[in-house]
């Protein structure tokens, strides 16, 4: 029988059904991603002595929105995907090789600020104070939403290989923080054959995946089909067979070669989303949420 849990969490284990705490209802996620908020693929790049690596490529590879690579970024592969959007590319970058179809064409400008708005929003993720704190979600598992801004920090590196489901109104939006300290060599976040599934309303626009920081790697692949906007700026993120509604922003840790890529392909779909930006309400919904944890801790 699955159980269900209140507040705050150690571990998850396989089957459990959690409800998140009650908080004022918004219909956003809280932090605006800027610039960064107009990519589907967005490779954060590096600095002029260590360059970030970016790939887009295999044919049967499509993309349903902008790509984007920020300053001092290599295109390692050359595009023979799909992209039905634009690619955007620095100033201190090559033009990629283009075999396959840009449906909004190749331009050069400059892209530090879709990286700094990257960043940023990264931070500002990892500093919300969580509703939920937990080593791990099992396989399985269905997240309840609040009706309004659920926190879910994860402690521990973490697979998930069968169903996740994520049930929330049009007004629930759900943060991952992903904090567990790994070397930049690890996976801190693997989603293999992962079936992933919104329901009550919840829409993959309200969903977002943060790794801020470096340390492991993301990496989906083995027909995944998964929801959100995974924001990891110094973390390697690699997308291999797998469908993703909504983003990948991340390979910006110029400072290890297994953080500085971020790679899209093998028959993988990118289909972006729009990202709510917070009205008023959001963040009045923010201030009491922060109010109401403190009342609770003291």
């Amino acid at each position: 029988m699955n159980k269900t849990f209140r507040g705050r969490l150690s571990l998850v284990s396989i089957g459990l059904v959690i409800v998140c705490g009650s908080v004022a209802a918004r219909a956003a996620l809280p932090y605006s991603l800027g610039q960064a908020g107009n990519y589907a693929v967005l490779g954060l790049g590096g600095i002029s002595s260590a360059h970030g690596q970016i790939e887009v490529y295999q044919s049967a590879t499509i993309v349903n929105g902008n790509v984007g690579a920020g300053p001092y970024a290599d295109w390692t592969h050359g595009i023979d995907a799909t992209i039905n959007g634009r690619v955007d590319y620095d100033t201190t970058d090559s033009a990629p090789i283009v075999t396959g179809t840009i449906t909004g064409g190749l331009h050069q400008i400059p892209m530090a600020g879709p990286v700094v708005d990257a960043r940023n929003a990264s931070t500002s993720y990892a500093g919300l104070a969580a509703t939920i704190i937990t080593g791990g979600i099992a396989d399985n598992a269905i997240i309840i939403g609040n009706g309004g801004l659920n926190v879910i920090r994860i402690t521990n590196a973490m697979t998930l290989k069968t169903t996740l489901t994520l049930q929330g109104t049009a007004s629930d939006s759900f943060v991952f923080q992903l904090t567990s300290s790994d070397a930049v060599s690890a996976k801190t976040l693997t989603l293999s054959g992962l079936a992933m599934t919104l329901t009550g309303g919840l829409t993959p626009g309200n969903v977002l995946w943060d790794l801020n920081g470096l340390g492991g790697q993301v990496v989906i692949s083995s027909g995944s089909v998964v929801q959100g906007i995974f924001l990891a700026p110094d973390r390697g993120v690699q997308v291999d067979n797998a469908s993703i509604t909504g983003a990948v922003l991340g390979g910006g840790g110029y400072q290890d070669s297994h953080s500085n890529l971020i790679s899209v392909h093998s028959s993988s779909t990118i289909n972006f989303v729009t990202i709510p930006e917070p009205g008023v309400a959001s963040l009045l919904g923010l201030g009491f949420l922060f109010f109401h944890r403190r009342k609770l801790v003291g």
